[in-house]
């Protein structure tokens, strides 16, 4: 029995040892968020919804992301990261205003959430708005 065990040692022995490295998980950008102009709306409590478009680019790690609203303004999003099926990000809406972003994948492609005020602004009263952001092609 035991002269079968070194038999088996042996051979396992002289097979060649070959060094292969685990492959590396690579995300996938699609995985995250999809390239290209995304549908949305914008809602402030007790006001109309509006349409709005978000162009999303994937550049080296970061995702930028541009808002475009109806009438041609454009704010871009900073900071913008998905974890976990949600996307966060910082939008600056003008002096001394920014909002902070918190949208959850709902359908497995649809993002929504609210974004609240990081600072009082100019009134002194805070922005609350419900945020939704449609893939292409859906």
């Amino acid at each position: 029995m035991r002269a079968g065990w070194i038999v088996v040692m042996a051979g396992a022995l002289a097979a060649p040892l070959t060094a292969q490295a685990a492959p590396k998980a690579v995300k996938n950008a699609a995985q995250d968020m999809m390239d290209g102009r995304w549908r949305g709306w914008l809602q402030q409590p007790d006001q109309d919804s509006i349409r709005v478009s978000y162009d999303v680019q994937h550049v080296g790690k970061h995702i930028v992301i541009t808002l475009t609203g109806r009438s041609g303004v454009t704010y871009d999003m900073a900071g913008a990261k998905v974890k976990n099926d949600v996307l966060t990000f910082d939008w600056n809406t003008g002096p001394a205003s920014f909002l902070y972003c918190r949208l959850s994948r709902r359908d497995g492609m649809t993002f929504e959430g609210i974004c609240n005020d990081r600072s009082p602004g100019e009134t002194g009263s805070g922005i609350h708005l419900w945020m939704m952001m449609t893939p292409p092609g859906t």
